[in-house]
């Protein structure tokens, strides 16, 4: 019967300790709702006009951030669209520099029958040189003007000089032709050019270009 007595007398002060811990969890609770409530009506005093600016400059920063974005979008697609115009020049350039050895021996053929000779044959080499040629122009493909034009290093390249009546620098003959598509050039021409100074001499004597 004693040790139920001091079991009974022990329990009232465990129930002073969580009487006395409450009141503090209260009093923290209660300085918490009084401090939101405090920046509450901090923000609700702040006048219209304090707060119009703060909105109207985060909607001038989101506005900046936007035309930033769309700016880089549009030179991204600027430059993608250029790297595949380029890609697709590659490509065309290489494969019509490709035929182009073919219409040379079409040249050389027709150069070496005679010119008296109305055969089939040579105006079936005649009219295959001319369609190829209309093939090429219909892809933007342009021979290069040689004979009679002054020289041009960008689409002519000249392997023979010689002594003319014609102005120094002017184009005597073709010896390979040129073409060039859009603003390139696929091929530069093989030419001959007057080094002035008077008439050819006989016998077409001729130094290399440059000597």
């Amino acid at each position: 019967m004693a040790r139920d007595t001091h079991h009974d007398a022990e329990a009232p002060e465990e129930s002073g300790e969580s009487s006395a811990t409450a009141p503090e969890e209260a009093q923290r609770g209660g300085e918490a709702t009084v401090a939101e409530e405090d920046v509450t009506e901090s923000e609700e005093s702040e006048e219209p006009g304090l707060r119009l600016q703060r909105a109207e400059a985060l909607a001038e920063e989101r506005h900046q951030q936007f035309l930033r974005l769309s700016a880089d979008f549009d030179n991204f697609r600027r430059r993608a669209d250029r790297e595949r115009d380029e890609q697709r020049a590659a490509v065309a350039r290489a494969l019509l520099a490709a035929l182009l050895p073919a219409y040379d021996n079409l040249e050389r053929a027709l150069a070496a029958m005679p010119g008296d000779l109305e055969s089939g044959l040579k105006r079936g080499l005649e009219m295959t040189r001319q369609s190829f040629l209309d093939g090429l122009a219909s892809q933007g493909v342009e021979r290069v003007a040689t004979t009679g034009h002054p020289f041009d290093p960008a689409i002519h390249e000249a392997v023979q000089s010689v002594p003319d009546r014609e102005p120094e620098g002017t184009v005597l003959e073709e010896f390979q032709a040129g073409f060039r598509w859009r603003d390139r050039v696929l091929r530069a021409a093989l030419v001959k050019v007057s080094a002035g100074g008077g008439e050819e001499p006989s016998g077409d004597v001729g130094s290399p270009a440059g000597e």
